[in-house]
């Protein structure tokens, strides 16, 4: 049995004591309206794992941002939601460097031996070669793949030049150089910007997508981290009135049985209050156990131990339904992602087009060579003083031969871009339908908070009354023990309705996906990149 605010223990149970104490212990106390309030704005230091005072009061309050950094920091699902994102830049970086210019440099040498014929036996000749290039590929954003190769050398051959004699002769070292540019340009299949950016654009979309996935599971676990805080508030505070009625109601028992010894109270109403005494101790434990899994789904939620964590509410706001509405249609990452997943799919299709149609390259090169030698030989100089040029020009064609595998594959990516279409569609229905829903829960649970109270303020003052019929005799000690039941049942349902007004509340702006916007330590968590952890003994990445 437990006394809410403005009632005094008298009647069977009840000493000059007991009431003068109660008495001077509600004088202090606000009316239950007032309570209400503080209690959901006052820092309330609740001890969640440990059951004593003494240690609840070693235990540093824990706000709900408070909450939210310890999540942040400590959880391993908002580290993988981050390291999720990081893996989608990285995809994105990917696709964006398959055009980055690549260099190409080698250097080769070569030595060789072969035999000649004369008429005076066979000779020995052999050649060395040195020779090293260095080259530059790049493709266009319209598909032109330009190259540009340049190549030199250097060679020694030692030959029989008159084959009625043995003897050889050492040509060199001749020098040659090559610089020669190559173009091909697509005109059917891989010409065009569109054509060429569509993997590279692809990959932005799916990593927006990814993104705004992360944020959209970023923002349910910020909810659930929100709602377990609550939740594991109200788990308290029933625990805190549950002890209190128990105390009361031991208390009671206890001079009931006195008063039976004494002759002053039949045997039938000190069973009463016995009888209460142990319901209320079954609803303690329950109470208990109510708290400690309370306690231990926020710990699961902040990755550290429940005895680490105790709770500081406060009454959010939240904005109108057509406010958060218009927000929604702009900012939820639930219709980002899906308007991101269109995206991707459209570029996919403009990818599997372009791969279905035929191939014809215009290619084409250009270049010089040149050639220089020291021995000044007959036949080493460069006829007229000047390089070789070199130019050829022409068209490739490649046609498939019936069907073709990219048809299929075009027809597949227009089938994926029409349900990701139907999706966006059924995405926006639902969320109109969900956050009309839970703005009407939401806006509920908040009104019922005045109706709650004023619910308990009543049913308080109806255990007062039977209070005063008691002590006139004019009721009985069940109507009293019923009565206070029913101002405690009052005080819990009141409770429920701030912890269901504060949950609908948040509820309501992930619904709407502007939950994340409360909390910039949320965005800038997200945003960071991870730091690279080094590997243990046994070669794992932790």
């Amino acid at each position: 049995m437990i006394h809410e605010a403005g009632e005094t223990p008298s009647g069977p149970g009840s000493s000059p004591k007991l009431t003068e104490l109660h008495a001077n212990r509600t004088a202090r106390r606000p009316s239950w309206p007032h309570e209400v309030h503080m209690r959901c704005f006052a820092l309330a230091v609740l001890a969640l794992a440990l059951p004593h005072v003494t240690q609840a009061q070693q235990t540093p309050a824990l706000g709900a941002e408070d909450a939210l950094a310890v999540a942040l920091g400590q959880s391993p699902e908002v580290r993988a939601l981050v390291l999720d994102a990081v893996a989608a830049r990285a995809s994105t970086r990917a696709a964006e460097d398959a055009r980055a210019p690549v260099l190409t440099a080698s250097v080769n040498g070569g030595f060789r031996e072969s035999f000649s014929g004369t008429a005076a036996g066979a000779v020995r000749n052999d050649s060395r070669t040195v020779d090293a290039s260095l080259g530059l590929a790049w493709t266009s954003d319209v598909g032109t793949v330009l190259s540009v190769n340049l190549t030199s050398g250097a060679s020694w051959r030692t030959v029989n030049r008159d084959p009625s004699t043995t003897t050889s002769f050492t040509i060199g070292p001749n020098y040659t150089g090559q610089l020669l540019v190559n173009a091909r340009q697509p005109i059917l299949r891989g010409g065009g910007r569109d054509a060429v950016l569509a993997t590279e654009r692809e990959a932005a979309a799916t990593e927006a997508q990814s993104l705004q996935q992360r944020d959209t599971q970023a923002s349910a676990f910020v909810r659930d981290v929100l709602v377990a805080y609550w939740e594991l508030w109200y788990a308290e505070r029933a625990l805190e009135v549950q002890r209190e009625a128990t105390a009361l109601a031991q208390r009671q028992s206890d001079e009931a049985r006195a008063r039976v010894e004494l002759g002053t109270l039949p045997a039938a109403d000190a069973l009463r209050f016995a009888s209460t005494l142990a319901g209320l101790r079954e609803t303690e434990r329950s109470a208990e156990a109510s708290r400690t899994q309370r306690a231990a789904e926020l710990a699961r939620l902040l990755g550290v131990d429940a005895s680490t964590a105790t709770t500081d509410p406060e009454i959010p706001s939240f904005a109108t339904l057509d406010a958060l509405a218009a927000q929604a249609a702009e900012r939820s990452p639930e219709l980002l992602a899906l308007e991101a997943a269109v995206e991707a799919a459209r570029q996919r299709t403009i990818a599997a087009r372009n791969a279905a149609r035929a191939r014809l390259d215009f290619v084409a090169s250009a270049g010089m060579v040149t050639l220089w030698a020291d021995d000044m030989l007959p036949g080493a100089q460069l006829p007229g003083g000047r390089p070789g040029f070199v130019a050829t020009g022409g068209l490739e064609l490649e046609l498939p031969v019936g069907s073709a595998a990219a048809d299929a594959q075009h027809d597949r990516a227009q089938a994926q871009l029409e349900a990701a279409e139907a999706r966006l569609e059924a995405g926006r229905l639902t969320l109109r339908a969900s956050l009309a829903t839970a703005h009407e829960q939401a806006a509920d649970a908040r009104d019922r908070i005045a109706l709650a109270t004023e619910a308990a303020d009543v049913a308080e003052r109806l255990a007062e009354a039977e209070r005063g019929r008691l002590e006139l005799g004019t009721t009985t000690p069940a109507d009293l023990v019923i009565a206070q039941q029913d101002a405690r049942a009052a005080a819990l349902r009141r409770l429920r309705t701030v912890v269901d007004a504060v949950t609908s509340a948040r509820r309501l702006e992930d619904t709407a996906g502007v939950l994340l916007d409360r909390f910039s330590l949320v965005r800038t968590t997200l945003d960071a990149a991870p730091t690279r952890r080094s590997n243990d003994e046994d070669g794992a990445v932790r």
